[in-house]
C-alpha cells in the first residue's frame, strides 16, 4: 500500500475517532456504542500502519488476498455491530413492554379507586 494512501487512511481514522468522542461528549453517543467503534478504528489503524499484520492474518486464515482478508474483517465487524444493536433494541423493547403495563395497571387503579 502506497505511503500516501496509508496515511490519508489513517487521517480519516483520527477524524472519525474526533467525531464519535464528540458525539460522545455531547451525550449523543453511549460509552458502550463508542467504545466499539473508537477500537475498530484502532483495528484499523493498527492494519494501515502495519500492512505485513494483515498479510499475515490472510496467511493464518488461508486467503490469498490481503484485501479480501480486510473485507471479511470488516464484515464481521459490522456483523457484531448489528447484533449488539438488535440485542439492545430487544432490551429496550421490553423494558418499554413493562413500563406501558406498569402505567396501564396505575391508571386503572386510580380510576377504580375515584368510584
Amino acid at each position: 500500500m502506497l505511503l500516501e494512501l496509508r496515511i490519508v487512511i489513517l487521517v480519516i481514522i483520527v477524524i472519525l475517532a474526533v467525531f464519535f468522542i464528540s458525539m460522545l461528549r455531547r451525550r449523543k453517543l453511549e460509552l458502550k456504542y463508542c467504545l466499539v467503534w473508537i477500537f475498530g478504528l484502532l483495528g484499523m489503524a493498527v492494519f494501515c500502519a502495519f500492512p505485513m499484520l494483515l498479510r499475515a492474518l490472510s496467511d493464518l486464515l488461508g486467503v490469498t488476498t490481503s484485501v479480501n482478508t480486510l473485507f471479511l474483517v470488516c464484515i464481521a465487524f459490522l456483523a457484531f455491530i448489528c447484533v449488539s444493536l438488535t440485542v439492545a433494541v430487544s432490551r429496550l423493547s421490553d423494558k418499554l413492554k413493562k413500563l406501558t403495563q406498569n402505567v396501564a395497571i396505575k391508571e386503572f387503579e386510580e380510576e377504580k379507586g375515584k368510584e
